[in-house]
């Protein structure tokens, strides 16, 4: 007598036919959920669309910073954004597009729930021969990560250039042809983590990080300038005698730094940076505009910021806290002239699309976040700054940047040491 044998693959691999079935499952829930509940990015509220290109380009005058072998030179990548014309049937490209999806996996979220607006290679605006210039310095999130703030200013008549600094987004950089870059530690300065070395060590180490930023944004001016002059679908249409520039954290200081050394840019807009470099100590006599989180760290006693983990030591959360609003302050002061307003409820990642995104519970972005509504943050942060560019590169009146406004009770004007004033019993809470 023979025994029969089944032919059956799920019985004779019932494990791997459980991971197939799951698998297949999590990508049809992924499939039904991205076309039921799609996370859409505020509207652009302005008069324009949007549109959306990319370019890559080497910098043959500099050597690559963080280069682990070889002479290369510096090869860098950016993100345009623009009042555009859109041609019937265009459709908006995708929030992350080719390699910039695999950074959702690393922050924690599914890229192909998100829609965005910019439309790719669109057509820019006619109303306007030539629109105003505003260069970006991300720090640690890809450029697109800001795209909700990008398309905001494009709408209202801006063209907005954000540089993505090879090597420094977490945790890849990806280039218009296909290359991918994983990101180099060295790229952030240490900023990532509690630092175990001496606050003197830990400004110098930042302060070279926010030289090679600020000679990327140099450099992205420049390419601008031949773009301009060239072919392309921005040929003769950037103003770049009205150029602007703003950063995030340490992008931030690579545009004060910038702006402190290159008589290009006209006013200058810092996001919740600390400005490690030579310009924290001089000053540029431009218009600056200075937003901030809250940052309890810098109120609250330093003993309760080192049980946060915010700092390593007292003495180092003192001397931190002491060059950092000092800083700030000396900024507002020799600014000509300077805006300075903390929002109430933000964190450091507020200032990025996170508080948009559907990011899972782990997300590090997520934990950056205050308590600040992410949509509300998106509309306060793109008031203040557009109101800050419309007046120091468009000549217009800014209400908003004179007080209190009942419309934005969250934005806290006054001068850096006072938003800033440490509680009694700074150091210790003993």
């Amino acid at each position: 007598m023979t025994m029969k044998t089944s032919t059956r693959f799920h019985e004779r691999h019932p494990a791997m036919t459980a991971v197939l079935g799951a698998t297949a499952l999590t990508w049809l829930f992924r499939r039904v959920r991205t076309r039921l509940f799609p996370v859409i990015l505020p509207e652009p509220t302005g008069p324009y669309d949007v549109g959306r290109i990319a370019f890559d380009w080497v910098d043959a005058r500099r050597e690559e910073p963080y280069a682990r072998r070889g002479h290369r030179r510096r090869e860098l990548s950016a993100w345009l954004w623009y009042p555009a014309e859109l041609r019937p049937g265009t459709k908006p490209g995708p929030y992350l597009p080719a390699g910039w999806r695999l950074t959702s996996l690393f922050w924690q979220f599914q890229a192909s729930r998100v829609r965005a607006h910019a439309v790719p290679g669109a057509p820019v605006a006619r109303p306007r021969a030539r629109y105003p210039v505003l260069v970006f310095s991300p720090a640690g999130f890809p450029p697109l990560y800001y795209s909700s703030l990008f398309e905001e200013l494009a709408s209202h008549g801006y063209i907005v250039a954000a540089v993505s600094h090879t090597y420094e987004a977490l945790p890849l950089s990806a280039f218009a042809d296909g290359r991918l870059r994983l990101f180099r530690p060295a790229s952030v300065g240490g900023a990532l983590k509690v630092s175990r070395a001496s606050h003197e060590e830990d400004v110098r180490t930042r302060a070279d990080v926010a030289r090679v930023k600020a000679e990327d944004l140099r450099s992205l001016v420049d390419e601008l300038e031949r773009l301009d002059a060239g072919s392309g679908v921005l040929a003769g249409r950037m103003d770049l005698t009205r150029l602007g520039a703003f950063g995030h954290s340490l992008g931030g200081n690579a545009a004060v730094e910038l702006c402190a050394s290159d008589e290009r840019c006209r006013a200058v807009a810092n996001l919740d940076g600390g400005v490690w470099s030579e310009a924290g100590q001089q000053g540029v006599p431009k218009p600056v505009l200075e937003l901030f989180a809250e940052h309890p760290e810098y109120v609250r006693p330093c003993d309760e910021s080192v049980k946060q983990k915010a700092f390593a030591s007292v003495e180092y959360c003192a001397e931190n806290r002491e060059l950092t609003v000092d800083t700030w302050q000396r900024l507002y002061a020799r600014a000509r002239p300077g805006y300075s307003v903390q929002i109430r409820g933000a964190g450091h990642a507020s200032f990025t699309d996170s508080g948009l995104l559907p990011l899972r519970r782990g997300s590090l972005a997520r934990r950056a976040l205050g308590t600040i509504d992410g949509r509300r943050m998106w509309r306060v942060l793109s008031d203040y700054l557009r109101a800050f560019f419309d007046r120091h590169l468009q000549d217009a009146p800014a209400p908003l940047l004179e007080g209190a406004s009942p419309s934005h009770p969250e934005g806290l004007l006054g001068p850096p040491e006072s938003l800033f004033s440490p509680a009694p019993g700074f150091l210790t809470s003993h």
